[in-house]
């Protein structure tokens, strides 16, 4: 029998266009539905792992995550530590995961799809015992997404990126890096290391354009600096896709990859993390089963 739960996160910014809960509640109420459902809404700030790994002590076999890329990360590794099947109906500003899986944010399409109850098995990734499902990038990636978390405060839209990367870009220093992809080394100053399952990021930026979500390898982009002159000619490029063309990029398909320098900044589905001196980035062999 399945047993859903639907994890909703208010402060996603779509919430501020559409009522998620009560969108749910009326679709469902008149189907004839062959499962039991229940929905849930976040007050504060990781409480949605809360409610999650409480549906799972009550037996829910199915986690819906009705929020941004944040929301889905958070939901979504109580899924996979627990061999649970993997909703989502997206919420958020740039929602970069469905993105990446090429799939419709409409709410109508995702709720049928979810109502159907089919599964797809998709690659996921892990770093310092946290889960990431689409990108995680370090360096300049990560400044973008520390000043977007503070701009869609005051500007809850697609916007918000565009400012964030000029206010990155006016803060940014230089930085070296030492990587280590598939026990090759390599070093020097990069200004972008990103590291994916799935290729977009930022509000659609086509960040690792090869990328295959079933793949079971990690893409990696790595971009060295030259000057903020050449950074603002290198964003040009990523909005293009063209800049894996450049000869500053580097990219590589690879199962692992490490990650050493001083106060490594990390953006990885919308969250953030700072302070460490070394970090290794995993493709895992388990697979994510997403409703879709």
């Amino acid at each position: 029998m399945r047993k859903l739960m639907f994890i909703l996160n208010p402060n996603a910014s779509g919430f501020k266009k559409f009522d998620f809960k009560k969108g749910i509640e009326q679709y469902l109420k008149d189907k004839n539905l062959e499962f039991e459902y229940e929905i849930k809404c976040s007050t504060k700030e990781g409480e949605s792992i809360l409610i999650a790994e409480d549906a799972v002590k009550d037996g829910f076999n199915e986690l819906i995550a009705v929020g941004g890329d944040g929301t889905i990360n958070e939901v979504g590794d109580v899924a996979i530590k627990n061999n649970l099947k993997l909703g989502v109906i997206p919420a958020g500003t740039g929602n970069d995961y469905m993105n990446s899986l090429n799939e419709s944010c409409n709410f109508i399409i995702c709720m049928e799809k979810i109502i159907r109850g089919n599964t797809i098995f998709i690659d996921y990734g892990s770093f310092a015992d946290r889960s990431f499902f689409n990108v995680a990038c370090v360096g300049f990636g990560a400044e973008v997404n520390i000043y977007a978390h503070k701009v869609k405060k005051l500007i809850p839209s697609g916007l918000a990126y565009k400012i964030a990367i000029a206010l990155a870009l006016f803060g940014h220093k230089r930085k070296r890096y030492k990587i280590i992809v598939d026990n090759v080394e390599y070093e020097d100053d990069y200004f972008l290391i990103a590291i994916g399952i799935g290729s977009k990021f930022g509000g659609k930026l086509n960040l690792l354009p090869s990328a295959d979500m079933k793949d079971g390898l990690l893409d990696i982009c790595a971009i060295k600096y030259k000057s903020k002159f050449d950074i603002i000619k290198k964003i040009k490029t990523i909005v293009n896709a063209t800049h894996v063309n450049e000869d500053i990029t580097s990219y590589f398909k690879a199962k692992k990859i490490k990650i050493i320098s001083e106060n490594i900044e990390i953006n990885f589905d919308g969250e953030d993390m700072s302070g460490l001196a070394e970090v290794e980035f995993t493709i895992n062999d388990k697979k994510v089963e997403l409703i879709m």
